[in-house]
């Protein structure tokens, strides 16, 4: 039962994974479409304006947690 428990775990996390990536990938192919310089606080606006025009609560939730993610990281790449 538990590794059952765990392979669940771990796919919900790589669909969550997936949700957050396609969401900050739409807000980047977005903002390149509208010839707006891509960058952090671009893409944390078009992340935020997505959230705030959703009737969607599935959508505000991993656009919001996309912007939340990208608020924490500091720009440097994992070794």
């Amino acid at each position: 039962m538990e590794i059952t428990s765990f392979i669940i775990q771990k796919k919900m996390r790589a669909i969550r994974t997936g949700l957050i990536n396609r969401a900050i990938g739409s807000a980047v192919t977005e903002l390149t479409s509208k010839g707006i310089p891509v960058n952090k606080e671009n893409i944390l606006y078009e992340l935020e304006r997505v959230a705030a025009s959703s009737n969607e609560l599935q959508t505000k939730i991993f656009v919001l947690e996309a912007a939340k993610l990208l608020r924490k990281s500091d720009g440097s790449s994992p070794n």
